[in-house]
């Protein structure tokens, strides 16, 4: 036994300098060495190994699929390899983090005690070992030399040793790490499944899609709309159907040849920025989700016409990312038409209540004339828009002709003023005037071209005048003069601007005799508005005792030079809560919010007073701009405290109030006026930066310094958005 450890130890030690593990086992399977590579591998020393069985370290080579194979080799047999793939390892080693080496294990019968062990060449095994393919097993017909013909078992190993039946083998284990290799491979194979994957699915979206525009071309042709499929990363039409020539005059293959140039050719200048940002919102769609967006393309004769799309995403990429989209184009040109004609006739109704209301509103002739020749030639689109006053000859004997004033005037810029004119025998004839008292309306599309008297011909080229309308404002049977419009270019006058000048004389007329009441009137309403103090429906200071509590504050703090504030208040989106709640519910409202906002002043000397409409103030004087901003505060409160719902309001679903509030020292010099422009500003401002908050005034943005008298109080950058309402949750 010494004699054959040492011998081993002498053939088998260069082993120890190989980078693979090489082990030799008797037959009995007790080892007879263990190399260098196996003892770092398993961390078991050689010294422990040698002179016992392997099974005893690794029980798992005793089962019989192992044993059975060993058997084969310690007779004599071929080489067997343990593949990787199959046994993972035969001896159990750790590698990085824990894991176990994965092994390919190839083992080789070698004569025991044999001369032919002496003059083995085992490094040279060792590397034909390792050369055999993970299949490969050495045949007995490749052995080196000739086969024992005697009836004696024989066997062949690799190196052409020839066994009998008395003769034993060991065992020699080549163990090869292939962890890594494993490792390369396994990754290898996950990115060409991958990539197989990502090829199948691409040819199946392929398919899909040729499926789907087979589909949608059989459809295409009968569809009354235009039909399209855009690819979002192309930047192109790849699909339109036959309905393009009909509604735009291009072929199909036309519109797919104008590829990314397709917007720039046929979209209105004006809408390629809308059409960008409706392709920008495809990354975040849903499928199934629709996308409708309105916009003018260009007609192969050069007419634009409208288009509604409505477009949903079509096909994706691998990743998800939408593709491709598929729309719809529907032709609206005649809609869009008869909704600007509607549009048109909605501004002319609401020019008409706008006018009616400053007529009915204002007793003053001069602002209603006034506000009526702006508005409508800003609605006509007018050159100059005027009112001539009348001025008949009085009196039965009187021959002298009559005249007309041009009283007021609204004109452009770039035109010569009419106003002070006096026109004589010019539409104030007997003819004329007999027509106008009937309510003759006079349209003239073409001075040039119209039979008119040659004094008028003069006169309306000296105004450069081309085409005029001229509407009569009667009062009873008496003609009281005209409301004119006039072109510097000859014009088609609308049948609905021929209407609406001939409503608005009607108004005129009724404004005309308002005025003339206004007199006999004046005196009694000054009496009445002595005894009202109190506003009917909030039973708060009225505007009037607002405006002389507000004198005298400012006159005595003027005096006493202590600071004098003022808050502003204006319920948000009150028109929209009188909309939705009716007037009934509004006035209900404004008796809330005023009981809310008196709840929050309670000191004898501050006023709050209805300042108009769904506008409230509050005069605090002798505070600073701090004590208003508390006083504010405590109105946001109590106004949040009464959760009176508001459906329609934009800010809040209760209802929210806008406060702009302003401090100034008085000054005998100045006028209250200005405390009430610098709350008005901030008033603006806290609607303009979203409402529901307090803002406060400015100094050094304000008039009030400007003449040197009043002394505004020290400013304070103050902008405040409401917190006071409960969440959704808690309410």
């Amino acid at each position: 036994m010494i004699e054959e450890s040492k011998t081993i130890e002498e053939k088998f030690g260069v082993l120890d300098s190989v980078p693979v593990g090489a082990c030799l086992l008797r037959d009995d399977f007790v080892v007879l060495f263990w190399n260098a590579c196996l003892e770092d591998w398993t961390k078991i020393p050689r010294s422990q190994m040698l002179g016992t069985k392997i099974t005893t370290h690794f029980p798992h080579l005793s089962q019989l699929k192992y044993a059975n194979r060993f058997q084969q080799i310690f007779a004599g047999g071929p080489p067997t390899i343990f593949s990787s793939q199959i046994h993972k390892y035969l001896i159990p080693a750790t590698w990085q983090d824990g894991q176990q080496r994965i092994q390919q294990t190839t083992v080789t019968a070698v004569p025991a005690l044999s001369p032919g062990v002496a003059e083995l060449d085992i490094a040279g095994l060792v590397r034909s070992t390792l050369e055999l393919e993970p299949e490969g097993i050495v045949r007995s017909g490749e052995a080196v030399g000739a086969a024992n013909p005697s009836n004696f078992r024989t066997s062949v190993s690799p190196y052409g040793f020839v066994a009998s039946n008395c003769q034993s083998f060991y065992a020699l284990l080549v163990i090869q790490d292939v962890t890594d290799l494993t490792h390369r491979i396994q990754a290898y194979r996950t990115m060409r499944d991958q990539a197989l994957e990502e090829v199948q699915v691409r040819q199946r979206v392929e398919e899909e899609l040729r499926e789907s525009q087979h589909f949608i071309q059989q459809i295409a042709d009968a569809a009354p709309y235009l039909l399209y499929i855009y690819d979002l990363t192309e930047q192109r039409n790849v699909y339109v159907n036959g309905q393009a020539f009909k509604l735009l005059g291009y072929h199909p293959q036309e519109i797919l040849q104008m590829e990314t140039a397709l917007f720039s050719s046929l979209v209105y200048p004006e809408d390629l920025e809308k059409v960008s940002a409706h392709l920008q919102k495809f990354p975040k769609a849903q499928d199934g989700s629709i996308l409708e967006l309105e916009y003018r393309l260009k007609h192969r004769s050069n007419e634009w016409r409208w288009f509604r799309c409505r477009d949903q995403v079509f096909a994706r990429t691998a990743s998800g990312e939408p593709k491709q989209i598929f729309g719809t184009a529907q032709d609206i040109t005649e809609y869009k038409r008869a909704e600007e004609a509607l549009r048109q006739q909605n501004e002319r109704e609401k020019l008409m209540g706008t006018i009616t209301q400053h007529i009915r509103q204002s007793l003053d002739l001069g602002e209603v004339l006034s506000t009526t020749v702006t508005e409508v030639r800003q609605f006509l689109n007018a050159d100059r828009v005027m009112i001539v006053r009348f001025n008949p000859c009085i009196g039965s004997l009187c021959t002298a002709s009559a005249t007309g004033a041009v009283t007021v005037e609204s004109v452009a810029p770039n035109c010569k003023p009419m106003l002070g004119e006096t026109l004589e025998k010019f539409c104030f004839d007997e003819f004329y005037r007999e027509a106008y008292q009937h309510r003759a309306i006079r349209p003239i599309a073409d001075v040039s071209a119209a039979n008119l008297p040659q004094n008028q011909i003069d006169l309306l080229a000296q105004f450069e005048v081309k085409a005029y309308l001229v509407v009569p404002l009667v009062q009873g049977k008496d003609l009281w003069g005209l409301l004119m419009a006039h072109q510097c270019t000859p014009r088609q006058w609308m049948q609905l601007e021929v209407e609406l000048l001939s409503s608005l004389a009607t108004q005129l007329a009724i404004a005309i005799k308002q005025a003339e009441l206004y007199q006999q009137l004046q005196a009694a309403n000054l009496k009445l508005e002595r005894l009202a103090t109190l506003d009917e429906l909030t039973q708060l200071a009225n505007r009037r005792r607002f405006d002389q509590y507000l004198e005298m504050e400012w006159r005595r703090q003027a005096r006493e030079q202590t600071p004098m504030s003022l808050i502003l208040c204006d319920i948000d989106s009150f028109k929209s809560y009188n909309d939705t709640y009716g007037h009934p519910g509004g006035d209900e409202c404004l008796r809330q919010v005023a009981g809310a906002i008196g709840d929050a002043v309670d000191r004898p000397a501050d006023l709050v007073a209805r300042y108009g409409g769904e506008e409230f103030a509050v005069i605090l004087p002798n505070t600073e701009i701090q004590g208003a901003v508390r006083v504010a505060e405590h109105i946001q409160i109590k106004i949040a405290a009464l959760q009176l719902p508001h459906a329609a309001s934009q800010v809040s679903q209760y209802v929210t109030v806008s406060l702009g509030v302003a401090s100034m020292v008085p000054a005998f010099e100045s006028g209250a006026s200005i405390l009430i422009a610098a709350a008005d500003r901030a008033l603006y401002e806290a609607k303009r930066l979203g409402r529901d908050r307090i803002q406060v005034y400015q100094a050094e943005s304000a008039s009030a310094k400007t003449n040197g008298t009043a002394t505004p109080a020290r400013s304070v950058e103050f902008s405040r958005p409401n917190t006071n309402f409960p969440s959704p949750t808690s309410a």
